[in-house]
């Protein structure tokens, strides 16, 4: 439980003592020396006051006749995360040793023994105080530095992904402008070739012809690229037909013979979630293309219980063990790692079979975005209402 100070920069304690005239006592001589003062004659009560109320140090007694002894009493703050930090300083009369290893092993920061010094006990309540406060104080900046870097990865992510998109908004853009300049402008000289090599003669024609040909194989080769950069089929239709082209694209291309298996109907995707696919399955083929040495590949689409389901097999070489988590720039060169860090952003994961008759990479990714990561607010109980001990001490009983 994490406090700054208490009331008036108070440091508030916790004296728990089934002894009525110890508990004044105690709670008098600290009250002197500044403290603010919390009583309870029974460990039921020193710990509803525990759990409710901002301490700095609980002093407990040992031996507590009526219900459970101090020991229990530790043990049970120490269960509990809202009081697992404050220290505990035992109060005892024995001379047995027994007991106080007992009381260590409970989780006791330290004890005093009956009858003591004022003097004795004012300096250990001091030290356990300020030893306490600087622990805490320790744990909240390493939870707060901890909470930072969460978000500061959260954030990281959020960016990649988001660069991802800005990339394929930008591939899609300079499709359209292939499409609308240079792909026109050949397209309208194609005509204009065309029509001359009717008016020429017979050498003339066969050279038009060729520049002909060589107008086709360019258009070919802008439309390859353009698709490439950009399937205007991911925008206009689904993904499905996006897959398709990738597949023979890429069979066309590399000379690896990729099929496809595609459901009849696939729920409706969010326009990201489509693209952040068919970015995976781009990169999956062109891996296989690349490193596995295969000679066929499959691509498989379904939708199971809100999750989509994306698998790319071959026949090639396979993958290394840990080629899923290599960094980038640590002599991978599969791009897995960009892929995983994708679909983990969108509530995804990744899995790969490998072995000596080829590799099946599966992505799941939910069709719902993925929920608000934050933690939930601590819902608030009954609790005990603990008042400081007044003027006249007065104790609260239970």
């Amino acid at each position: 439980m994490w406090r700054d100070q208490g009331e008036n920069g108070q440091r508030s304690i916790l004296i728990a003592d089934d002894d009525l005239h110890n508990l004044r006592a105690v709670g008098s001589l600290l009250k002197e020396s500044g403290y603010q003062v919390h009583a309870a004659d029974s460990g039921e009560l020193a710990l509803a006051i525990a759990g409710e109320v901002p301490l700095d140090l609980i002093l407990l007694d040992i031996l507590m006749p009526s219900g459970m002894d101090g020991i229990e009493i530790c043990r049970r703050l120490k269960a509990d995360d809202r009081t697992r930090s404050i220290p505990v300083i035992f109060l005892t009369g024995q001379e047995d040793e027994e007991p106080m290893v007992r009381a260590f092993t409970a989780g006791g920061a330290d004890y005093v023994k009956k009858p003591f010094s004022a003097q004795v006990l004012l300096a250990r309540v001091r030290t356990q105080v300020e030893l306490g406060l600087l622990s805490r104080t320790l744990e909240h900046a390493l939870a707060e530095r901890t909470q930072e870097l969460r978000e500061a990865n959260t954030r990281l992510r959020q960016l990649a992904l988001e660069v991802s998109l800005i990339e394929e908004r930008e591939r899609k853009r300079l499709a359209s402008d292939l499409h609308d300049s240079p792909m026109q402008k050949l397209a309208l000289a194609q005509m204009q070739i065309a029509s001359a090599a009717k008016c020429r003669d017979g050498e003339s024609g066969a050279l038009l012809e060729s520049g002909l040909e060589l107008m086709r194989e360019a258009l070919r080769e802008l439309r390859s690229l353009q698709f490439e950069l950009s399937p205007p089929c991911l925008y206009q239709e689904s993904l499905t037909p996006a897959l398709e082209w990738l597949a023979s694209h890429a069979t066309r291309r590399f000379g690896v013979a990729f099929s496809v298996a595609l459901p009849p109907a696939l729920p409706t995707l969010d326009r990201n979630l489509a693209i952040i696919l068919f970015q995976c399955a781009r990169e999956l083929i062109y891996n296989v293309a690349k490193h596995a040495r295969a000679s066929a590949g499959r691509i498989e689409l379904e939708a199971i219980d809100n999750t989509v389901r994306l698998v790319v097999s071959d026949d090639g070489q396979g993958f290394p063990s840990d080629a899923a988590t290599r960094q980038p720039g640590a002599g991978g060169g599969y791009g897995l790692f960009g892929v995983r860090e994708r679909l983990a952003l969108l509530g995804g994961d990744l899995a790969i079979e490998s072995d000596a008759a080829g590799a099946r990479v599966s992505l799941r990714v939910p069709l719902a975005p993925p929920a608000d990561n934050s933690p939930f607010p601590l819902g608030e109980g009954p609790g005990v209402r603990a008042i400081p001990v007044g003027e006249g001490f007065e104790v609260r009983a239970s």
